[in-house]
């Protein structure tokens, strides 16, 4: 039997799903029958707990534990998760020396660097999700993104459907109905067996 998939939600997906933006409200039901059928769990983390301080009436403790069942990550990186944040800061330092620091970049980095570690499908923003790639950390840890584009760095993109492309990866990892995915761009649910879908499981 297949293992499920761990999924981490970065907290742009979280307070998304919680202010029931139209795109995020499209992402929601089919997150949730991956979860009810076991095929993703996701993973709570201290940085959500964090994050989610300064907007109580949002209750995204209490949206993320629904999803998670109480599945946590480990609350310390460990010695792998403290190299790959020291990667991804080296990489924002040296390859984005113009962007401006971020108040919001500490938590990334430390949330991100737990969830490498343990995850198999990260959802976060496009510029991490870049910052990651340049530091080469999804080959290291097979570990794919489902991202959220960031309209800074594509003036074109319209931030309500921001989310979309996210859903129809999650439909084409067996979490939907075999919808056209517009990440890989056809339909990858042809074939559910694990050993034939382009799915990169990492040996735990």
């Amino acid at each position: 039997m297949t293992s499920p998939l761990r999924l981490y939600l970065d907290q742009n997906y979280l307070s998304g799903i919680a202010k029931r933006k139209p795109a995020f409200c499209e992402l929601e039901p089919v997150l949730r029958q991956a979860v009810d059928r076991g095929a993703v769990e996701v993973l709570e983390s201290v940085v959500h707990e964090e994050e989610s301080l300064p907007r109580p009436d949002l209750r995204l403790p209490e949206l993320l534990h629904g999803l998670s069942g109480g599945r946590r990550l480990p609350a310390e990186p460990g010695r792998a998760g403290r190299e790959a944040r020291r990667r991804m800061a080296w990489t924002i330092e040296h390859e984005f020396p113009e962007r401006p620091g971020r108040a919001s970049d500490v938590a990334d980095l430390d949330a991100l660097a737990g969830a490498l570690i343990h995850c198999d499908l990260i959802a976060c923003d496009a510029f991490m999700a870049d910052v990651v790639r340049r530091a080469r950390l999804d080959l290291r840890y097979r570990c794919e993104h489902l991202m959220r584009r960031d309209p800074q760095m594509d003036a074109r993109a319209d931030p309500s459907s921001q989310p979309l492309a996210s859903q129809k990866h999650l439909q084409c990892r067996g979490f939907g109905e075999g919808e056209p995915c517009h990440v890989h761009n056809r339909v990858c649910l042809a074939n559910r067996d694990a050993r034939e879908m382009p799915i990169i499981q990492r040996q735990r």
